[in-house]
């Protein structure tokens, strides 16, 4: 392999000095590893190893085949703002390596004993340099391989106060194996060993950037991933994005890079879960790894003291090529909820409203034949299951992933019974209801106009005054999804019209419930526009409930409708609207397979 020559070490002129001094603060064990590991792959290394004991504090030491540093250079790279890799200050609105802040060695040998030993492939003999709190202890000659080894050794032994800053060892060492793993997404075409006390905890060998990210986010998550890649208006996006059975309770599983560098962003983070906007429950996370490439004069890599965050200059933008571009991908991706026999601890839990209250109530048109007259009382008996059964196939112009389904019944008059290859499908006919509805709301009213029904003779609602008081702040809402009011004495309204879609609901109580759920605590839908909610409310008020007996035609229409929305896989609480137990897990329960 041919390598460019290295660039000389060489202490930077001032005006370059004093804008880049924020950089060298060391705070933490990671942040020795994040900086060596950085140096190390400016330096070309194709391996690099990170080896710690008690959290880093005792020992760092980072081993690396990359193009090590001359002996005639190595006392100066332990000067403040010596460094390779810029020359003016100029060179800081096109970065294109990691240390670009000067080196971080004298930082690091002000407050901890540092002994590098360096050798680059035109060398035939290694050099030894030793520094400990500042001070130069030893410089000379030694043997070592091709590379560089830095030991960081009693980090902060001469600043005890900010060993007291410092968290337990277990935090402290997972923060270190995060700054790995991020190192490692940003390069994955290089090998990564990480070990503590001499265990390993990480091998990464060289593999591509898709391979890598499903190994950071482990083997529980990986299967359940797909990948994402678009060219968008302002940066190109290369992805890997969890289903959204596996979003989690925190955004733990969420890795970003921009030009290969890790970093944070809220930003990028509020895009992921936009794309994933009603498909996941609101209190929960998308599991998600991407990396943008931007042009390095549209994104400053220069705002934060620690390089982790960035500024873009069209962020808004990049905002929407994100959301564009993982949107694209759910959408072409079959998002069927695979459930096993123990869905364990990553498993969505229920949001919102539990549709299992909803008991009884008129049905919601235009499913024919919707037997109304079964309760939740005697629904355990499996009422539906014996009638005759229907195979039930998707339209051409079904959502993908879209099963032909042999419908045997209903299940406790909440879910719909079917089979498929040799699983077993279950339906969530209020869920499922819920998304069909709410998509035909938000639909018409993004088209211009809601589908309005007018009262043959409109009704009086009493609201309570508190409710009447927010009528005036609330009614473009109603307006906008179709209700048409006016008020009607102090604490009273006269209903005009309701949306067509809800004609078979009792106009005044879905009112009164859609009026109390926009005017209550917005609880998990506090970020939603207020039309949104009122659509949200609409729907789940409308929508066929547990406990509706429904006939085989309307479980065919039902599902005809589902397969037809854009988003089938779920309702608007993020709550799975199919669900799909394989075969194989149900013989396990019987011990069949093991």
């Amino acid at each position: 392999m041919t390598v460019a020559p290295r660039p000389a070490i060489q202490v930077l002129p001032q005006t370059a000095a004093e804008r880049i001094a924020a950089g060298e603060v060391v705070e933490r064990p990671a942040s020795v590893v994040k900086e060596l590991i950085e140096n190390s792959l400016d330096a070309g290394a194709r391996r690099i190893t990170v080896e710690i004991e008690a959290a880093g504090r005792a020992l760092i030491r980072i081993t690396d085949d990359g193009a090590g540093i001359p002996a005639a250079e190595l006392s100066l790279a332990f000067e403040r703002f010596a460094t390779s890799k810029i020359r003016a200050a100029s060179d800081l609105t096109h970065i294109r390596t990691y240390g670009f802040r000067g080196e971080a060695l004298p930082s690091i040998a002000a407050v901890a004993r540092v002994t590098v030993v360096t050798r680059p492939r035109e060398e035939q003999a290694a050099a030894r340099i030793t520094v400990a709190g500042g001070r130069r202890e030893a410089v000379g000659s030694a043997s070592g391989a091709e590379g560089t080894t830095v030991t960081v050794e009693d980090l902060f032994f001469n600043t005890p106060a900010r060993r007291g800053f410092l968290k337990s060892d277990a935090r402290e060492t997972a923060v270190i194996i995060e700054t790995v793993e991020a190192a490692a997404l940003a390069a994955p075409e290089v090998a990564f060993h990480l070990t503590d006390g001499g265990r390993e905890v990480l091998w990464a060998p060289p593999e591509s950037f898709a391979a890598r990210a499903r190994r950071i986010l482990g083997a529980g998550l990986a299967e359940h991933t797909l990948e994402v890649a678009a060219a968008g208006a302002a940066a190109e996006i290369l992805g890997i994005v969890g289903m959204p059975q596996i979003a989690q309770p925190r955004r733990t599983h969420q890795w970003f890079l921009v030009n290969g560098r890790p970093i944070r962003s809220p930003l990028l983070a509020r895009a992921v879960g936009q794309a994933f906007h009603t498909l996941i429950p609101d209190d929960r996370h998308p599991a998600a790894v991407i990396s943008l490439r931007v042009t390095p004069a549209e994104v400053d890599v220069n705002i934060h003291p620690r390089k982790a965050e960035v500024r873009f200059v069209h962020d808004r933008t990049v905002f929407d090529d994100v959301v564009r571009a993982v949107r694209r991908g759910l959408h072409e991706t079959p998002l069927v909820h695979a459930v096993t026999a123990d869905p364990g601890p990553s498993a969505p839990r229920a949001a919102g409203r539990d549709v299992l209250s909803h008991a009884g109530g008129a049905p919601a048109a235009p499913y024919p034949a919707l037997d109304t007259t079964g309760t939740l009382g005697n629904a355990a008996g499996g009422a539906g299951i014996g009638e005759p059964e229907v195979l039930w196939r998707p339209r051409a112009s079904a959502a993908p992933g879209w099963p032909v389904i042999r419908l045997i019944g209903q299940l406790a008059l909440t879910y719909i019974v079917g089979e498929s290859g040799g699983d077993l499908i279950l339906v969530d006919q209020h869920a499922a209801h819920e998304r069909v509805l709410y998509e035909r709301l938000i639909a018409r009213h993004e088209a211009g106009g809601a589908q309005a029904q007018g009262l043959v003779t409109p009704g009086v609602v009493d609201v309570g005054p508190a409710h009447a008081a927010l009528l005036a702040d609330l009614e473009p809402a109603l307006r906008a999804l179709g209700f048409e009011v006016e008020p009607f004495g102090p604490s009273g309204v006269r209903l005009l019209s309701v949306p067509a879609i809800a004609t078979a609901r009792a106009p005044g109580e879905l009112f009164r419930a859609c009026l109390e759920d926009l005017g209550g605590d917005p609880g998990p839908h506090a970020g939603r526009a207020l039309e949104e909610r009122l659509a949200i409310a609409t729907a789940c008020h409308t929508a066929v409930r547990a406990g509706d007996r429904l006939t085989m035609p309307t479980m065919e229409a039902l599902l005809d409708d589902l397969a037809q929305t854009r988003d089938p896989f779920s309702c608007f609480h993020g709550r799975p609207t199919i669900v799909r137990m394989r075969g194989r897990e149900l013989e396990r329960w019987f011990y069949r397979k093991t």
